[in-house]
């Protein structure tokens, strides 16, 4: 069976949904639909949502940051485990970079290096800081 599936801006409809995919994965910073929606909708942010066209499901979503002009960040990326292997991860990539009208997209990974190797580019190092929070041994 052919799915159709089609690129979609966020909008707040679509914040249980997104939620459940963070939650799906372990994410927890955009497990609650309220904060998914404010973050979501936040100045500076695309969203995109990948909406299967026969029944409504959410396939997928991405999120980039960006100032729209020099640089963007490619903040989330989550496909549903029933959509993954045909594409859509890509097709998102390709159309949040088109929106947010920057040269690149920067982002970090831990585990999906094999897929963004997939692309034009190259590996930088990177961090995560959590400035207010007590160091820890």
């Amino acid at each position: 069976m052919t799915t159709s599936i089609d690129i979609v801006s966020f909008r707040p409809e679509h914040a249980e949904s997104v939620a459940a995919l963070c939650r799906g994965e372990g994410w927890s910073s955009y497990s609650d639909p309220e904060v998914a929606k404010k973050g979501c909708l936040a100045p500076g942010a695309i969203t995109l949502v990948a909406v299967d066209s026969s029944n409504g499901m959410t396939a997928g979503f991405a999120m980039a940051l960006t100032d729209g002009i020099a640089q963007a960040y490619l903040a989330q990326l989550i496909i549903h485990p029933d959509f993954r292997r045909r594409g859509l991860a890509r097709r998102l990539v390709e159309e949040i970079h088109a929106r947010t009208g920057v040269p690149r997209l920067d982002l970090l990974t831990d585990d999906a290096q094999a897929f963004y190797d997939t692309f034009e580019g190259e590996a930088k190092p990177g961090y995560r800081i959590y400035p207010s929070r007590e160091k820890r041994s």
